[in-house]
């Protein structure tokens, strides 16, 4: 399952725009992988009140996703492949241990019915019952076992959920601050009155995305170390 960090809308003043050709980010398939491609902030909007980001492609495409989102991915995408093969190993081990508990229903059954027709002996009914007996015991401990097993990953999984999942908000976090540290500096000036997140356009004129504009701005506050200062 792949995972999609989203972001939520981050306004700050502005008055003129200087935005990308186009109104919305493009996707391309590369080697098998979703790419993500921004819109070219090259050309400046004579006249706008309102520009637009597209903020979950600018994460995408941010050298800080590239660092840590995609290792992130990868872990998430291992932990669920970890949680789906435990849930079929435990499934398994039930399957086997409820076929042997029928399996020892139905000779018990067999012996019952060999002993009424006379067909086996009093001493040998009470060998092949004690047997019985011991297989059906050795199946009840095995699902005590089964169950505590599966409590304890259970616990584990949950607590390496959380913890992944912590991770997830962190980097969401870490990405909002360069975001806001960017719009602060690029916005010094008070040229703009507002950024809108893409999710709310409808419709906008061409110059009016500003997303590369943004990005690079992000890129270069995290290759400076902004988040450490």
């Amino acid at each position: 399952m792949k995972k999609t960090l989203m972001f939520a809308c981050v306004a700050a003043a502005m008055l003129v725009s200087c935005g990308g050709n186009d109104g919305a980010s493009n996707t391309a398939s590369e080697a098998g992988e979703e790419k993500v491609i921004l819109a070219d902030s090259t050309e400046c909007a004579k006249s706008a009140e309102v520009a637009y980001v597209d903020l979950d492609a600018m994460f995408k495409s941010s050298k800080i996703f590239a660092k840590e989102g995609k290792p992130l991915e990868k872990r998430i995408e291992d932990f669920q492949k970890k949680m789906v093969s435990k849930q079929e190993d435990l499934a398994k081990r039930e399957q086997g241990l409820v076929y042997e508990q029928n399996k020892i229903s139905q000779e018990g059954q067999k012996l019952q019915s060999d002993y009424q027709k006379g067909l086996i002996t009093t001493l040998n009914a009470q060998s092949k019952g004690e047997q019985l007996e011991k297989r059906a015991q050795n199946v009840q401990a095995g699902m005590a076992a089964l169950q505590k097993q599966a409590q304890q990953d259970a616990e584990t999984l949950q607590k390496e959920e959380q913890s992944l999942a912590e991770e997830n908000v962190v980097l969401e976090n870490r990405f909002r601050e360069l975001l806001n540290k960017a719009l602060k500096d690029i916005n010094a000036d008070g040229r703009y009155k507002m950024i809108v997140n893409s999710m709310m356009v409808v419709d906008a004129a061409e110059g009016l995305n500003i997303s590369s504009l943004v990005l690079s701005k992000i890129d270069e506050l995290y290759e400076k170390g902004a988040l450490t200062e």
